[in-house]
């Protein structure tokens, strides 16, 4: 017999609250996540920059990219590369929206 593991998707935010260009910054099971939505896509890192720990939910979005609101760098939504330190990657989650409300799939 298979047994099937619940889904660990938390509830992060209302869709409501998140806006075009900016970030939320959130804590899920004692995770940083920055929460972004550009082009009515919802995204979600880890919201802890590996430079010096800036806030990355508070950084400003554009082209697919958040800028660390302490030193500008650039991490892509979809893969949470950094685009001017390749050694720098911060981790991506899975999300979706359901009935107005953004979930996050973080481990536990």
């Amino acid at each position: 017999m298979e047994v099937k593991m619940a889904d660990k998707f938390v509830k992060i935010a209302n869709f409501s609250e998140l806006q075009e260009g900016r970030g939320l910054q959130r804590v899920v099971n004692e995770h940083e996540v920055g929460l972004f939505c550009e082009d009515g896509k919802v995204f979600a890192i880890n919201g802890e920059c590996p430079h010096v720990g800036g806030p990355l939910g508070e950084g400003f979005v554009e082209d697919g990219k958040v800028y660390c609101p302490l030193h500008g760098w650039p991490f892509d939504l979809k893969t949470g590369k950094c685009l001017t330190n390749p050694r720098s990657k911060v981790e991506c989650f899975t999300t979706k929206v359901e009935d107005g409300e953004v979930f996050v799939c973080v481990s536990e």
